[in-house]
């Protein structure tokens, strides 16, 4: 497939580029497209065969009907513009939105590179990958000082660059100085596992005292900060089994909790407006993690069952 001259989408791995503005339609009487919107108004190219949903103009022209479902959408002001109407694009609804993306450009070229495959096919480093987090490239094979390892940003905000401060239940609320007693049981379980549990510069838990960014083989086995659980393949991610039997018990329990926790933090309005969804998978493989998870060997690090 080729592209369609110029490709702008509001997805978790799109490219954004500064250059483009809305696409304006010829007639003046007719609202602006809104800001970073698919350019309109162009010829597709022979080489992409789009399924009878999406029609196009004349000259094999991409306009509003193309992608669109809503009737005089091209009328419409676009805040009033339905967006969860089933109609709002063809074929839909998407999940993820780039499904529909895909129907002209190849996913390929447009998704976000994943930095954590640090090494090629022949195990040797890739240094563009390393120079996302790393002012330089560092020594394989050496024990680091926090304040040696020239990160371009502090550790403790490092990971948002990319990731969602909320990617699971509780990151945040894992994210205190661990007091002196918790303090104890992680230098003593570092200790024992030979793994690090590195705070921020605050001392505060933060997403790399419990995942490791470095793929398998980055750093030498023998360091400590190269220890990690590796049962899976960085560029899979995680794995979870496909059928539980507390799948739906242990959802419904935390969508309680959820809904608890919405009421504290949220004004009345805010919590009858938000409705949770929660889907349990059990873990069956693991991936940059500096101990197991799922078997509660890394909450054992800084937790105690007496707690």
């Amino acid at each position: 497939m080729h592209k369609v001259l110029l490709f702008v989408m509001f997805t978790s791995y799109s490219m954004i580029n500064s250059t483009v503005r809305a696409a304006k339609l010829e007639d003046p009487e007719k609202p602006e497209t809104p800001p970073l919107h698919h350019v309109i108004d162009v010829s597709v190219d022979e080489a992409i065969e789009l399924p009878e949903t999406m029609p196009l103009e004349s000259e094999r022209k991409l306009q509003c009907k193309t992608c669109h479902g809503i009737e005089e959408i091209n009328d419409m002001e676009f805040e009033d513009v339905d967006k969860n109407d089933p109609e709002f694009l063809n074929g839909g609804p998407y999940q993820p939105l780039t499904e529909f993306c895909t129907h002209c450009h190849q996913e390929k070229d447009y998704q976000r590179p994943n930095i954590h495959v640090m090494l090629d096919n022949n195990g040797e480093i890739k240094e563009d990958s390393c120079k996302f987090c790393h002012e330089e490239v560092l020594d394989r094979d050496k024990s680091y000082e926090p304040d040696d390892i020239k990160l371009r940003i502090p550790a403790d905000r490092l990971c948002y660059s990319c990731h969602l401060k909320t990617p699971h239940l509780n990151s945040m609320e894992h994210q205190v100085e661990p007091d002196e007693d918790r303090a104890k049981l992680m230098k003593e379980s570092a200790q024992r596992h030979n793994i690090i549990l590195p705070l921020s510069r605050d001392g505060k838990v933060m997403c790399v005292t419990c995942h490791t960014p470095h793929q398998p083989g980055v750093i030498e086995d023998h360091l400590p900060a190269a220890k990690q659980v590796s049962d899976a393949e960085v560029k899979d991610g995680i794995q979870y089994k496909k059928d539980n039997p507390w799948q739906t018990i242990i959802a419904d329990d935390k969508r309680d909790r959820l809904q608890k926790m919405l009421k504290k933090s949220s004004t009345k309005k805010q919590a009858v407006r938000i409705k949770p969804e929660f889907n349990y998978q059990q873990i069956e493989k693991e991936v940059l993690l500096r101990l197991p998870a799922k078997d509660g060997t890394l909450c054992l690090a800084c937790h105690s069952f007496d707690e």
